[in-house]
């Protein structure tokens, strides 16, 4: 699928209920820039404009010229300025074809995304929902009954964030944080009927792994089709299999390039890109990761995984949490956690501070720069 075209089936729901339907959606003007406060008009000018030879973006002006074909998004933002990637149709038609046919996603399914569309996920689910001829929901946590939505797209502190049970809902995906056991309890519950399709990956490389209920406990999943995976060591050497080392991978689904900003994490080597993950493989294949490069410290001596211990803190039921370092003379770090809901502080933690609701970004993901603002 190398051009992402809206199907003559497909439909979309906006917040307010109002629907958009294909043959009404190709009345809405092309544009480059599109609006992330209405979604609806918003996917109906981002496909208008591929069509035109734009290249779209759903969120901030972009200064980088239109390349027939491409279109940009942006990435998480978690610890620094979202950048903007420029990424091809074709990059996201690979995936589209892939799930689109194992998620059975056709006219019969109502998709429901609850991100904003200037994060990447948010915007792949909407367009593969609308490629695949899908009904496509924006919708707050509330929605989902209502609907009778059957896909659901949401980050791992969404779907914790969910009160209402929904029996409708037969198949979950989702990607960008930890999906610990409480969190797929919790699911479980109140989404009773649903399998879950885990996947891990970066808005520069999409998809790399897929894992689901055959997975085994802590990993990441299997290498999503089309992608390959090697750990490699320090001196850019294969790792043997199960040694921990930098994540690289090849794969059809990699974006083109930064369009604005750039990240130091992110390499590009003969086909092969890391963006910064450490890791190992198991002896099927399957992928388990330690945590971001940046985030691996050395703290009186040390080597300490700032993810791994948010994770931890998710276990122990925190709804949301974020660990952010402060340098330290003596230990070389601090280490400060912010989390939703009441549980004991860790020992590698000086403090942890309960808040009713963790300063988020469009993605759902903590927003380190807000909470580096309330550091005791």
């Amino acid at each position: 699928m190398n051009r992402l075209i809206w199907h003559p089936k497909a439909a979309l729901t906006d917040f307010d209920g109002v629907t958009l339907t294909a043959a009404q959606a190709a009345g809405v003007p092309a544009a480059r820039q599109c609006d992330p406060a209405q979604p609806a008009r918003a996917m109906a000018a981002f496909f208008n404009a591929l069509d035109a030879g734009l290249s779209p973006v759903v969120g901030p002006q972009v200064d980088a010229p239109d390349l027939a074909g491409h279109f940009f998004t942006l990435t998480g933002g978690s610890s620094g300025p979202p950048k903007v990637i420029r990424r091809s149709a074709a990059s996201w038609g690979h995936s589209i074809k892939v799930l689109g046919e194992r998620l059975g996603l056709g006219p019969d399914a109502r998709v429901g995304v609850l991100g904003d569309l200037t994060y990447s996920l948010s915007l792949y689910a909407a367009v593969e929902a609308l490629c695949c001829g899908a009904h496509l929901h924006f919708l707050p946590r509330a929605g989902l009954n209502a609907r009778g939505i059957t896909h659901l797209y949401a980050t791992p502190t969404q779907l914790r964030l969910i009160r209402q049970t929904a029996p409708d809902v037969t198949h979950v995906i989702s990607g960008g944080g930890p999906f610990d056991p409480a969190t797929a309890a919790h699911v479980a519950t109140v989404l009773p009927n649903a399998r879950v399709w885990r996947f891990y990956g970066a808005a520069e490389t999409s998809f790399v792994t897929l894992a689901d209920s055959y997975t085994p406990a802590n990993a990441v999943g299997a290498p999503f089709p089309g992608v390959e995976i090697e750990i490699r060591d320090p001196q850019g050497q294969p790792c043997q299999t199960g040694a921990e080392g930098l994540v690289w991978l090849r794969s059809p689904m990699v974006f083109t390039e930064y369009a604005s900003g750039q990240s130091d994490s992110t390499r590009v080597e003969n086909g092969w890109i890391t963006v910064g993950e450490i890791g190992r493989l198991g002896r099927n294949g399957f992928l388990f990761l330690t945590g971001r490069q940046d985030r691996i410290l050395t703290i009186a001596d040390t080597s300490v995984s700032l993810d791994q211990l948010e994770t931890g803190l998710i276990t122990a039921g925190a709804t949301a949490a974020a660990v952010l370092p402060v340098p330290d003379p003596l230990r070389g770090y601090i280490l400060h956690g912010f989390v939703e809901g009441s549980v004991p502080c860790p020992p590698a933690l000086k403090t942890l501070t309960s808040l009713p609701e963790l300063p988020r970004l469009a993605s759902g993901k903590p927003d380190y720069r807000a909470l580096e603002r309330l550091l005791p």
